[in-house]
């Protein structure tokens, strides 16, 4: 057939074949969009690894996108996972028992547990370093988070939607909550032995460069609300910051320490930061439509689509940097140089953004002024949770 084609285009001319004209007006605009396509979907994991005996506490599993794609590779490789939903109901029962079946693993279990809510966050870690000896933990993967609808100022402003304990609710389960989780199982981090590679993975945003720092009032509870955006890309870049000085922290204490007579270094444990791209997950498809179901059909489905098929990432694409900050040799103890935080990318390592993420003092300050938000908040609603169970 290609021949054919080529001897009537040579002997006859072009205008002997058919539908020549728009081929020839086609096929400019289809190897453009494959371009485009083929740029926007990303770098992809080149590490493989067997995951047999290894033990991972994982966030933003049930999400049908990303999570729910890097679950399944970490399955497929004989981790064990235990996932962390807000509810344990039918439906996350069945999920569970359909992705052991679908992945023969039988060592994926679903543990209640609101990061919104953090007497929910310290009942969990309490439960898991409630342990003798310490339980084996390879590593916590973060890939949950909270988007609410951005609203339209003239039509529907932002609505503000709180946690239990009364934070914005971006606020809560994007920073305080995840924030509060790791620095609980912090024991359980520096009890791994030496030659045990621990990864904690946090997942981020872009979006992150849009936020402020508010050191003094960590967790927003005296601000405005008057801009969804500002609050998800806040809690982003909180964060991130508080991530930074996490690892130090971790480190600075295993140092401390010896194992066998010799003392670590606490490179054995390392922080990453992941930033997967724009994907077409459930959080851009609720900021699109603004929360509606008529605007998500005509305005999403319909119109926009096409053009977010081209330009974004498929959650599956977007897991690839996930596994790959997983599985690199790259944040091993024997290949790490220093021991800042690394930031991945599209599958390789990136400087970090903005200044703020040099400042030490800064990150310092925000930690322990979460920790000490946090542990006035707790005591408090626990004052309430006493008084309700009086009445």
């Amino acid at each position: 057939m290609p021949l054919n084609i080529l001897e009537t285009a040579i002997i006859k001319g072009t205008d002997h074949i058919p539908y020549f004209h728009q081929i020839k007006v086609a096929t400019p605009i289809v190897v453009t969009a494959g371009l485009i396509k083929y740029w926007s979907r990303g770098g992809s994991n080149t590490w493989e690894r067997k995951l047999h005996g290894k033990v991972y506490i994982v966030t933003g599993a049930t999400s049908q996108g990303m999570g729910t794609s890097a679950l399944l590779e970490m399955a497929l490789l004989g981790a064990q996972l235990i996932v962390l939903t807000r509810t344990v109901d039918e439906w996350t029962t069945d999920w569970c028992n359909d992705l052991r079946e679908k992945t023969g693993n039988d060592l994926i279990y679903i543990e209640k547990c609101d990061l919104s809510d953090l007497h929910q966050v310290r009942k969990f870690a309490t439960g898991w370093l409630n342990n003798s000896p310490p339980r084996r933990l390879d590593g916590v993967i973060i890939m949950s988070g909270e988007m609410e609808p951005w609203g339209i100022p003239t039509i529907s402003p932002p609505v503000r939607r709180s946690s239990v304990d009364g934070l914005e609710l971006q606020m809560a389960t994007n920073f305080a909550g995840i924030f509060h989780l790791l620095d609980l199982l912090q024991p359980s981090f520096k009890a791994q032995p030496p030659d045990r590679s621990v990864r904690i993975l946090v997942t981020t945003c872009w979006l992150q460069s849009l936020g402020d720092v508010k050191e003094e009032d960590a967790l927003w509870q005296s601000q405005k609300f008057n801009s969804s955006l500002k609050f998800f890309a806040s809690s982003k870049l909180q964060l991130s910051l508080t991530i930074l000085e996490l690892q130090r922290r971790i480190r600075t204490e295993m140092q401390k320490t010896k194992h066998d007579g010799v003392e670590r270094t606490g490179r054995n444990v390392s922080v990453a930061l992941v930033q997967p791209g724009t994907m077409r997950s459930l959080s851009l498809r609720r900021v699109i439509s603004n929360g509606s179901v008529v605007i998500l059909l005509i305005f999403y489905c319909l119109l926009l689509y096409p053009l977010l098929f081209l330009f974004t990432k498929s959650g599956r694409r977007g897991a690839q940097s996930v596994l790959y900050a997983l599985m690199t040799p790259e944040l091993e103890e024997v290949n790490l140089k220093d021991d800042e935080v690394k930031y991945i990318s599209d599958c390789a390592l990136v400087q970090l953004p903005r200044k703020e993420f040099k400042d030490h003092e800064l990150q310092k300050k925000l930690y322990d002024n979460t920790k000490r938000d946090i542990y006035e908040l707790e005591k408090k609603m626990a004052i309430k949770r006493n008084q309700k169970k009086k009445d």
